[in-house]
């Protein structure tokens, strides 16, 4: 008995996705936690200082968090150093 190429190739088409799908929501998760988002604000123009936040801060959530009277002068995705992340890794055990 024989296997048809055809349902082997849509098989190993399948798998290909699945994995792939797979690899992708790991990736995410893992960048997802070796990351922060890092928002510098200025009331003057003069001085500024950085706000952090774990997920892409909206603007409802900058105003939340330093007032109605800041303007942003940047937002970047600032990845961890290794040392916090061992440090976080240690704490969840």
């Amino acid at each position: 008995m024989s296997i048809d190429e055809t349902l082997v190739r849509r098989l190993s088409a399948e798998t290909g996705e699945r994995l792939l799908d797979r690899a992708r929501g790991g990736r995410v998760k893992a960048l997802q936690s070796i990351r922060h988002f890092v928002v510098t604000l200025t009331r003057d123009g003069a001085r500024t200082w950085e706000e952090t936040f774990e997920e892409p801060p909206t603007v409802g959530q900058i105003a939340a968090r330093a007032g109605n009277d800041v303007f942003v002068v940047s937002v970047r995705l600032q990845h961890r150093a290794r040392t916090s992340r061992l440090a976080a890794a240690i704490a969840a055990e």
